[in-house]
């Protein structure tokens, strides 16, 4: 059976998560501080501050080395015709 997608329909995943990649990596690390701060201040847990900043900055370098590992894929492995 032959294959008649065309490269830019191919990995639709992999390409959007190479277009949006940055922008929802810092989304979803703000939204771990948030919900850390606030959940910190609610229950007057003030050690979920420092635990919540230390949380998202962890997360953001993860979230960030992923996206430039998908981008390196993307350009070594997904045909540009």
């Amino acid at each position: 059976m032959m294959n008649d997608e065309s490269p830019s329909q191919s990995y639709p995943v992999v390409q959007w998560a190479v277009a949006r990649g940055k922008a929802v990596s810092v989304v979803l690390t703000l939204l771990i501080l948030l919900g850390g701060v606030a959940g910190g201040l609610a229950w007057h847990q003030w050690w979920l501050l420092p635990v919540s900043l230390v949380a998202a900055a962890v997360l953001l370098g993860l979230l960030l080395s992923y996206v430039e590992v998908l981008r390196i894929i993307a350009d070594t492995l997904i045909p540009k015709y």
